[in-house]
């Protein structure tokens, strides 16, 4: 049961990460939680990147709940696995990142935490789902 709503938590942090770059994209007001905190209205160049990011994290969303077994398989199970080990790391890193170098208080203290959750969460699906 702790596996499974750890799971769903982990799925459901992904995919709001992917709402959130998506709103960004499509310049919602939100540029100081995300990329550097810089802009509160991403200009167009950064638009591209946090479009990236939306990208990447519906695929990791996709990778998730392939994993969790929640739908069909859609990528080979050795994508999946190299891919969600790559977005643990990535979490490790937006720990640093978010929570040492930024010196934006609002994505320090908004997306530090979400990273810390999505870290540990990510580990406990990678250790439990292998």
């Amino acid at each position: 049961m702790f596996i499974n709503i750890v799971a769903i938590i982990s799925i459901l942090l992904t995919f709001g990460m992917a709402m959130l770059q998506l709103s960004l994209t499509l310049g919602a007001p939100f540029g100081e939680y995300a990329l550097g905190g810089a802009h509160k209205v991403l200009p167009l160049k950064m638009r591209f990147t946090s479009f990236s990011f939306t990208v990447i994290f519906v695929i990791v969303g996709l990778a998730l709940l392939q994993k969790t077994q929640i739908i069909m398989n859609i990528f080979p199970n050795s994508f999946i696995n190299i891919l969600l080990i790559a977005y643990t790391l990535f979490l490790g890193y937006a720990i640093l990142g978010n929570g040492i170098i930024t010196k934006n208080k609002k994505e320090k203290y908004v997306m530090t935490p979400l990273s810390i959750i999505g870290f540990a969460s990510s580990v406990i699906v990678l250790i439990n789902y292998w």
